[in-house]
């Protein structure tokens, strides 16, 4: 396993074993480690700079989740979701980001609104040079501003519980050729209702963006397993 995980620097086992459990999710969710990975206790303890230990109980917490799984003469490794399970995640989130640009219409300031003009300028740049990186860092502060713009705590905190899937789902989906341009569109779009008060608008453009992601999100994946059956 190459080198995908940062060392921990905590003195709290508590916080070892959560930070340890963090950092394996979050690498399974984005697609650092992708599906099919060996999951090693001790090269990941090496990595992260821990003992086994606390490894080997985020790993039985993953498997819990569905996250992991062993198979015959593998041992551990990372699950694929189902489509299912994809498709399920991205319904949910149509309904709650739906919702919270409805609400971010109602409430979102103009420093909000000078905010999301300033992302979505830099998202049309990241675009063109083609950097999805970066473009993955203005996606998050994008809704991260919307979410916070609609006033509703507890939906941005429905909503949170969601983000590591949303980061790993539109890193697979951007990847498909004229993705990354035509989600740049739609964010503008999005800003546009906003910025005219516009909620039912903004609330049918958010779940049509929604709806383009997860075409997205299945189109590459079938590409990967059609490559992955010649190969």
């Amino acid at each position: 396993m190459e080198t995908l995980l940062e060392p921990i620097n905590f003195d709290n086992y508590q916080q070892v074993r959560q930070e340890a459990y963090q950092a394996l999710r979050e690498a399974i969710l984005t697609g650092r480690l992708e599906s099919g990975t060996r999951l090693v206790e001790r090269k990941i303890a090496r990595q992260l700079g821990v003992s086994r230990t606390p490894v080997r109980e985020a790993i039985r917490k993953l498997e819990l989740e569905g996250l992991v799984e062993h198979q015959p003469r593998r041992g551990v490794v990372v699950a694929r979701m189902s489509s299912r399970e994809a498709f399920e995640v991205y319904s949910i989130r149509a309904v709650l980001e739906g919702l919270a640009a409805r609400l971010a219409a109602e409430h979102i300031n103009l420093a909000q609104l000078r905010k999301l003009n300033e992302v979505v300028g830099a998202m049309e740049r990241a675009c063109e040079s083609d950097d999805h990186e970066r473009f993955q860092e203005l996606h998050v502060e994008f809704n991260e501003t919307i979410w916070t713009a609609a006033e509703s705590p507890r939906l941005h905190q429905m909503i949170h519980n969601l983000r590591d899937y949303i980061v790993g789902f539109t890193k697979i989906g951007y990847s498909v050729p004229g993705r990354l341009r035509a989600a740049t569109r739609e964010h503008r779009e999005i800003l546009e209702a906003l910025s005219k008060g516009d909620g039912d608008k903004a609330e049918r453009l958010a779940r049509q963006h929604i709806e383009n992601s997860r075409h997205a999100y299945f189109v590459q994946l079938a590409l990967r397993d059609q490559k992955n059956t010649i190969i």
